[in-house]
């Protein structure tokens, strides 16, 4: 069982590394590569909240890597409709085409081995990973 853990966390830790490189060669901290790959893949506005949420950052973390890529001209800034509290983030026109270089490739490659797995298999493995987390987070009372 021991093999199967340190196996297991090795692949982990080697998908982890794969990104890091990614983001690295494309000029991003990790935080960074993560708000615009999601940014990419939803193809459209996100509330700025939801990244902590979703890729499990800290408020201020997520807030320093937004005001960088803004002054960066990569993405905008406003209220969400309806809202003078939750604020939006978009993808600006210089924001698309570093993700049209950078994400798009990176989602093509991606998808593209995903495929390589049928639908059930796809399901299975997403379920067999949450299943994981869920229960050592559990176990871990985190």
């Amino acid at each position: 069982m021991n093999q199967e853990l340190s196996k297991f966390n090795q692949l982990v830790k080697k998908q982890g590394e794969i990104y890091h490189l990614w983001a690295k060669k494309a000029g991003l901290t990790d935080t960074k590569f993560w708000i615009l790959y999601e940014l990419w893949i939803s193809k459209r506005p996100l509330i700025q909240h939801s990244f902590c949420e979703k890729w499990c950052y800290s408020k201020q973390t997520v807030n320093t890597a937004i005001t960088s890529l803004e002054e960066d001209g990569m993405l905008s800034l406003g209220f969400a409709p309806g809202s003078r509290k939750q604020k939006e983030v978009l993808l600006t026109e210089k924001g698309m085409d570093f993700c049209t270089t950078w994400m798009m490739p990176l989602v093509k490659a991606e998808e593209e081995i995903l495929m390589t797995l049928d639908q059930k298999e796809r399901e299975q493995f997403l379920d067999i990973l949450k299943h994981l987390i869920l229960h050592l987070s559990l176990a871990l009372e985190i």
